[in-house]
């Protein structure tokens, strides 16, 4: 079956990184190019792209090998643990993914200083940190958490992810779509087992373009994967009459619990990962973090593990309403009016239902942030995908060409990175965008695909970083499952580490707790005057 090739003629590529020996000096460049790309697309978008420059120096001739100081990084990072398929040597996706989620913390920080509170991140505990909590493992063509699949079509590579009961229910219909019947109940099999092996066997003569409009149709997530998508990860949407806000960006640290609190408040109408860690991040900066959650559909994250629910909603107030009912809906648009920021991850339709109008919103505060996460964008472009498609972070990932190749006497076979890499990296992107946002004035509603921030940190820059699917890898891999997988490169070898805790290593320090769902609603809404 065919491979993603090259990117496509006349696509514009970064500066080619001057030559070192030092694996550490090439990522380093590698980053500071990343940073000067990142503050690029801010300024590009109308956003504040700070004030620190880290242009790197002007190449003298061809390029270093950094592909190989990738490899080092990313192993001693915890993620090539989670990269490549059970039992075999773990793997290194061919762009500098580390390098980019780097910049992208680096930018997070200059901006945070500017608002009040400077926050340094380690990014390998930001991308790695749920697999470290859950114990998880590479999975090869399973993503690390075993509820998504990359499955050969007819034509292309796909990925389906069955994260819910209602996903393994639907692919007896999605199947009976495509022309196949499945097979009776193997007593013995999980329902989720039998469905794979129904899906695996009936995609193989369908076209990828096929499978994925049913799927879509019946709210199943799944995705072609792309490799050649060139793009960036936010967009500021335009927005009639939207206004700066007066004055200065607030510079605000933390503050009182009450009515008279006047940082800037940052609600959190999001659920799962990716816009929680968004909150996450603005709320380690001084900023007041509400989140509302429905009385009757919670966070489903609230039902996962508590350990990892807590590291990204500690320290936040917990506001439950009745979405079904006129004054839960009332309460909620009063709230959305009060905020500053309003980070949500909802499908247009389903914000509609429940009378919030985005660019409205926008257009009648100055100076409000919207941030809108989603998988494909608030405007899906291509004429294969139904309206306001479902994504999670490991097809959203695929879709946007991160994933690492599996190298065999047939080819190359794709298998999935890290874990649900493309949720962790939209919450940090989401939370530059926003920051960025805010000293500028705010008045900006920030699209942000997941797609889209998989396909920026996945392409890959400089000649040496190219395609290698028929060249020799610049470093080595030995080692096994039991004994363990070292990385040779240059002169220099690493270990693969597993992933980190998100949270410090101190044993002493106790993992703060996030409040239960509704604990702060009388408490928030009578400090607001509503009720």
């Amino acid at each position: 079956m065919p491979t993603p090739g090259a990117p496509p003629a006349g696509d514009a590529m970064p500066a080619v990184l001057t030559r070192s020996s030092d694996p550490a000096e090439l990522t380093e460049q590698s980053t500071r190019l990343a940073l000067d790309e990142l503050r690029g697309v801010l300024v590009a978008q109308g956003l504040d792209g700070g004030t620190e420059r880290a242009s790197v120096p002007a190449a003298a001739g061809p390029g270093g090998a950094p592909a190989g100081a990738h490899a080092l990084s990313w192993a001693a990072s915890g993620l090539m643990w989670l990269t490549g398929t059970p039992d075999r040597a773990p793997l290194v996706p061919d762009g500098p993914v580390l390098d980019r989620a780097r910049a992208a913390a680096r930018l997070f920080a200059s901006l945070s200083a500017r608002l009040g509170c400077r926050v340094d991140l380690d990014v390998a505990r930001l991308l790695g940190g749920r697999a470290a909590v859950l114990g998880l493992r590479r999975g090869g063509e399973f993503s690390a958490n075993g509820s998504c699949r990359l499955l050969p079509a007819a034509d292309e590579w796909i990925a389906v992810n069955l994260a819910r009961p209602h996903d393994v229910g639907a692919v007896d219909a999605l199947v009976g779509a495509l022309g196949a019947r499945t097979g009776p109940a193997v007593a013995h099999r999980s329902p989720a087992s039998q469905a794979w092996t129904a899906l695996a066997g009936t995609v193989s003569t369908v076209a990828a373009s096929d499978v994925i409009q049913i799927a879509r149709l019946l709210a199943i997530p799944a995705s072609v994967l792309r490799t050649d998508r060139r793009t960036v990860p936010f967009r500021s949407l335009p927005v009639v009459d939207a206004r700066p806000a007066d004055g200065p960006a607030p510079r605000r640290p933390s503050g009182a619990r009450d009515a008279t609190d006047r940082r800037p408040l940052v609600l959190d109408l999001s659920a799962m990962w990716a816009g929680p860690l968004c909150a996450h991040l603005l709320g380690r900066v001084g900023l007041r973090v509400v989140k509302v959650e429905s009385t009757t559909r919670p966070d489903g994250a609230r039902g996962g593990d508590p350990a990892f629910y807590d590291w990204l909603h500690a320290g936040h107030e917990s506001v439950a309403l009745d979405f079904g009912a006129p004054t839960g809906r009332a309460q909620l648009r009063h709230l959305v009016e009060r905020a500053d920021i309003v980070i949500e991850s909802s499908r247009p339709r389903a914000l509609a239902q429940l009378g919030l109008d985005a660019q409205g919103l926008v257009a009648a505060q100055p100076g409000k942030v919207w941030i809108s996460i989603t998988g494909y964008g608030r405007v899906c472009g291509a004429v294969d995908q139904a309206p306001d498609p479902v994504a999670f972070g490991d097809d959203a990932a695929v879709a946007g060409g991160l994933v690492a190749w599996e190298r065999g006497a047939h080819g190359r076979t794709p298998v999935f990175c890290a874990d649900a890499i493309a949720d962790p990296l939209t919450g940090l992107f989401a939370a530059v965008a926003g920051a960025a946002s805010l000293l500028s004035g705010g008045g900006h509603l920030l699209d942000i695909p997941m797609r889209d921030v998989a396909a920026w940190v996945a392409t890959r820059s400089g000649v040496d970083d190219g395609d290698r699917r028929d060249q020799a890898l610049p470093w080595r891999v030995t080692g096994s499952e039991p004994a363990g997988w070292t990385v040779h490169h240059a002169g220099r070898d690493q270990q693969v580490l597993p992933p980190q805790a998100p949270w410090s290593d101190d044993a002493a320090a106790p993992i703060p707790r996030a409040a239960p769902s509704g604990a702060h609603t009388r408490t928030v809404l009578a400090g607001m005057g509503l009720i």
